[in-house]
Order: structure tokens, then C-alpha cells, then sequence
């Protein structure tokens, strides 16, 4: 799931994995083959890197860490909206998980 996502919001953004690198701090020799690496899925991030992804992506952290599709949109869209209609979304969720 993190591998997907991450690519969907890089080419959102509309940067190449070079760009993507470069703007977390890779070294220029890494920063092509180290994305690609984290896309693929054949190599993880450490927590630290996973945060300046995200960060640069303009996502949250547990969007790019949600198990499932769904629960990646819900963060997404939450994130979306001003800390009052966080407040109150989260109110709602916290009143309809318990019925």
C-alpha cells in the first residue's frame, strides 16, 4: 500500500523521483535509485524518511501508512479540512464506531 500510494502522490505532485529525492535531502548519487527502490517496494524508508516524504508530498504520514484504500481516502479527505471540522468529524466517527 505505501509503495502505491507514494507513487500516486508524486505524480500528483508532478515531480520525478529525482526531484522527490533531492527536496527530502538524498545524496545526489542515491536520489533516482533510492525512490524507485521505495515505489518498487524492494527497500523501506526508515520512520524519519517516511516523514519527509510525506511531508514533501503535502500528505500525511498515515495516509502513506493506512492498511486499506479506504481508510487512506478518509485521512486524506480529513486532512483536507480545517481543525474545527476535524474536531467535528471526529466527534461524529468517535459517536458512530460506538452504536
Amino acid at each position: 500500500m505505501f509503495t502505491k500510494r507514494l507513487k500516486q502522490a508524486r505524480l500528483a505532485l508532478g515531480i520525478s523521483q529525482r526531484e522527490l529525492g533531492r527536496r527530502i535531502g538524498l545524496s545526489e548519487d542515491v536520489v533516482s535509485s533510492r525512490v524507485t527502490r521505495y515505489e518498487r517496494g524492494t527497500s523501506e524508508p526508515d520512520f524519519e524518511t517516511a516523514a519527509k516524504l510525506a511531508k514533501e508530498l503535502g500528505v500525511p504520514l498515515a495516509y502513506l501508512l493506512a492498511d486499506s484504500d479506504v481508510l487512506a481516502d478518509i485521512i486524506l479527505a480529513a486532512a483536507r479540512l480545517s481543525p474545527a471540522d476535524q474536531r467535528k468529524l471526529a466527534s461524529e466517527l468517535k459517536a458512530k464506531s460506538k452504536l
